[in-house]
């Protein structure tokens, strides 16, 4: 992670914060939106992702999630499970990408593309599920050559070996009253 944090190079991307996923979104939801208020104030993009079962119609290939997780446990598009939770800290003006597919935010949605245009090396890492939407999002974004800082607890639920495995190899893993910390010192 570079050592300067440069408020134009960042963003704060927030992973499928829906109703879905109340029950791992409930603990980290007050870190997590002290750390948008922060990042805000900071002039650092927040984007928002809200997973969706595009393919719920297609028996003859369904989606690898579909066949893993079975149909029962799909997301349909504009359902109650799949609007964000009510209590998430989302102003009007912000990205939200409810295009998204699978674990990794990158896959086939415009993610990678708003991030160019705002010219982000470093991605700031919330939400749920850490073990798969989370991790493989910032595994992603590694790859792709951006810096990855991973919230600790602003990822839910708990999943050490992802801390890990995460600050092994993929990035730098903190906790949200750190990265606030270093957000409120860009603004002096």
């Amino acid at each position: 992670m570079p050592r300067d944090l440069n408020s134009s190079k960042l963003a704060l991307i927030v992973i499928d914060m829906q109703n879905q996923f109340a029950f791992a979104a409930k603990s980290i939801l007050a870190e997590v939106n002290a750390t948008i208020v922060s990042a805000r104030r900071a002039g650092i993009p927040v984007i928002f992702t809200q997973h969706t079962d595009s393919d719920l119609g297609n028996e003859e290939k369904p989606s690898a999630l579909i066949r893993w997780w079975g149909i029962s446990e799909a997301i349909r598009k504009d359902s109650h499970n799949w609007k964000l939770l009510s209590d998430l800290n989302v102003a009007s003006n912000e990205v939200i990408i409810d295009e998204k597919t699978t674990y990794d935010a990158f896959y086939r949605t415009r993610l990678k593309s708003l991030l160019d245009e705002q010219n982000i090396d470093t991605i700031i890492i919330s939400g749920v599920m850490t073990q798969l939407c989370c991790e493989t999002t910032a595994r992603s974004a590694f790859v792709q050559n951006y810096n990855v800082i991973f919230l600790s607890d602003g990822t839910g639920p708990p999943y050490p070996s992802t801390l890990e495995t995460i600050s092994f190899g993929f990035g730098k893993v903190i906790k949200c009253a750190d990265m606030r910390a270093r957000l409120d010192n860009m603004n002096k």
